[in-house]
């Protein structure tokens, strides 16, 4: 009996978090995600975006390089992950790209509260600065807690990344492991 009750059990909650939107273990939630130029893991239940030119607006200066949501959404909102590309005209460090862009975001987000910023390490070993924050992309949309990054690679191609998710979300670490899953190819 206390078998049964067990296998039970497991089986319970392995088909429980299949279909949940949150993951337990990073490392075995993701799935590998490659691009020409970049890779990146991302949980096995969000999707790609392939027609981005008609669901994202238009960004002036860079190029979108991949666009990830959940599939879950809540109150319209889906957890959210863009990175965005653009070729340097000289070098700068990606801490220091990183430092900079957050210095936009500050001015161009609404409502732009800064919780934290530390180092983070790719899994190519490049360097950067992860800052987490809270801001509202305009008047019409919700506060969203965000994360926010840079890599540069070969020196001469920025990489942006942006994660955004509800304000809800207390514990950032399984999305910080997210973020530094990225690497140049």
């Amino acid at each position: 009996m206390l078998k049964k009750l067990f296998i039970l059990i497991t089986l319970s909650s392995l088909l429980i978090s299949c279909w949940s939107d949150e993951w337990v273990d990073s490392s075995t939630w993701l799935l590998k995600t490659e691009t020409d130029n970049i890779s990146i893991s991302i949980p096995s239940n969000w999707s790609i975006i392939k027609k981005v030119d008609n669901i994202l607006p238009k960004v002036k200066s860079w190029d979108i390089e991949l666009a990830v949501n959940s599939k879950k959404s809540v109150n319209w909102f889906s957890n959210n992950l863009l990175i965005l590309s653009d070729n340097l005209n000289k070098f700068v460090t990606s801490k220091d790209f990183s430092a900079l862009n957050n210095i936009w975001a500050q001015t161009d987000y609404l409502d732009y509260t800064k919780i934290s910023s530390k180092d983070i390490t790719f899994t190519d070993e490049e360097k950067s600065i992860l800052y987490i924050f809270e801001a509202k992309y305009n008047l019409d949309t919700p506060k969203l807690k965000f994360l926010q990054t840079a890599h540069i690679c070969n020196q001469n191609k920025a990489y942006f990344i942006t994660l955004a998710i509800p304000t809800t979300v207390i514990d950032t670490s399984k999305y910080e492991y997210l973020i530094s899953t990225f690497n140049c190819k």
